[in-house]
């Protein structure tokens, strides 16, 4: 009977464009702004230097300005990185063009989702080093994603929605920043978009046409399979496409050779579960078992110092985040909603409080990628 109740796999998969699931990154690496230098030296037979002197209010306030535009910029697009744990902004960007290179209107939503959070976060005077790393932003970028996929089909109502949704984001996560002693991972984001996707339950709408259109679908083929663990990468921004999952991967290996095989390993561990327990094709092969299980084994990799307890620890992790998926799946399948990235929640918060209870396990002091933690 339980085949038979809503899940996100098969509404989502056989309503046409729809993609799928989502979820989180957060480093701590510090970050620091240096100051443009002003010079004092003499005159050198510049007569403008009067003048110059005299409108010392106004240039230093134009200056400051563009300034304070760039460092916004940055951090946005520094956000959409750190959804995979990237602080760099080069690798958010790279993220950004494999969004588009999938599904233009979610990169945008993402791009809007990562500004408006970013700025709320500015504006109500949050940590201002977290702020130029876009950990206040990462969230609002996924949020936009979430709203592309799932949210209304009206362009007006998706661009109020995600501006909504995204400045709820940074709150949520000050309050949660006072209240746990671990990474944030993506619960912020999970709180939001669920709060909204409970009511206005998604899925439910698309269930009886993607159960009229099941016998059209053909049966995925070995490349549908074999490129599955590059799908559920992409569906880490609820992205239905293996290029984009490609695009994805060379944005990490930019930032982490190491940590690009996290994802992938993950992602491939995810999807091996999923077949041995007998789950659709389809779902596999759209990555829904794979996103969940490649930022668990992400996070490992980039919170723990690298050993091989470390690495035996980011296959496992993996592993439980597909099987938590897919008792989560059909829970929230009864309520015609996604489950987002709460495996991935449960998980890495469980992996993060193992230090000091396996020996071999170590958290880094100033977590950043496997190759920096040692």
């Amino acid at each position: 009977m339980a085949r038979y109740l809503p899940s996100l796999a098969t509404a989502c998969y056989r309503q046409n464009a729809y993609t799928r699931n989502c979820v989180i990154g957060i480093t701590s690496r510090a970050f620091t702004s240096t100051p443009p230098s002003s010079s004092s030296g003499e005159n050198n037979n510049n007569n403008n230097d009067v003048s110059s002197s005299l409108s010392t209010s106004k240039a230093p306030k134009s200056t400051l300005s563009t300034i304070l535009q760039s460092e916004h910029l940055d951090s946005a697009t520094r956000a959409i990185g750190q959804v995979i744990f990237l602080n760099d902004t080069n690798s958010g960007r790279v993220v950004l063009a494999s969004l588009a290179l999938g599904d233009p209107t979610l990169a945008a939503c993402a791009a809007l989702g990562s500004i408006t959070s970013t700025s709320t976060s500015k504006f109500i005077g949050l940590d201002k080093q977290a702020w130029r790393g876009g950990l206040w932003g990462y969230n609002g970028a996924l949020i936009g994603c979430a709203v592309s996929v799932f949210g209304p089909s009206s362009l007006p109502f998706i661009v109020l929605s995600t501006m909504v949704g995204a400045a709820a984001t940074p709150v949520v996560s000050a309050s949660l920043k006072s209240a746990v002693s671990m990474p944030q991972w993506t619960w912020s984001f999970n709180f939001v978009a669920l709060t909204s996707l409970l009511r206005s339950r998604p899925l439910l709408n698309t269930a009886s046409s993607s159960a009229e259109s099941a016998v059209a679908i053909a049966t995925p083929g070995f490349q549908d399979i074999a490129l599955s663990p590059l799908t559920g990468i992409s569906q880490i921004f609820v992205v239905n496409s293996h290029l984009t999952g490609a695009g994805i991967v060379a944005a990490t290996y930019m930032y982490s050779p190491k940590l690009a095989w996290h994802a992938v390993g993950g992602s491939l561990t995810g999807c091996l579960v999923g077949i041995m327990s007998g789950a659709d094709l389809a779902d596999i092969t759209n990555g829904l078992w794979g996103y969940n299980s490649a930022l668990a084994s992400m996070a490992v990799g980039t919170f723990f110092v690298h050993s091989r307890n470390t690495m035996i620890l980011s296959a496992t992790s993996a592993a439980a985040s597909a099987s938590l998926f897919g008792a989560m799946q059909a829970v929230f399948g009864i309520y015609g909603a996604p489950c987002l990235t709460l495996p991935f929640c449960t998980v890495a918060s469980a992996c993060y409080l193992l230090e000091g209870h396996i020996p071999g396990l170590k958290l880094a002091k100033e977590p950043h990628s496997p190759e920096k933690n040692g």
